[in-house]
């Protein structure tokens, strides 16, 4: 995967203008990657997460002021505006990113 550089363990630097897809609930309320698109504002560090699944992306937790809406939706909308945009939320990106 091209889309950061590790800096230790399970955290990395995700690239500027890296493309990631948001969450949503699915079976169980675990989260998959939905087709709303987001891109990392600039580079930021991003810690990947354990998770199964997700087809052909990987599940990474980062801050929600990284990113910034390409498609303009509710969860979009909701994972980059304020109050929450210093919390962290969970993105999708392609494995052959």
């Amino acid at each position: 995967m091209t889309c950061g550089k590790i800096i230790y363990g399970n955290k990395l630097i995700i690239k500027e203008k890296t493309i990631c897809y948001t969450s949503e609930k699915g079976h169980n309320n675990f989260l998959y990657p939905s087709s709303d698109k987001v891109f990392v504002k600039k580079n930021c560090e991003a810690t990947q997460m354990p998770w199964l699944g997700g087809g052909s992306k990987v599940p990474y937790k980062i801050l929600k002021s990284c990113l910034f809406p390409i498609d303009i939706t509710e969860d979009t909308t909701k994972n980059t505006s304020p109050p929450t945009k210093n919390n962290y939320t969970i993105v999708w990106i392609e494995k052959n990113v």
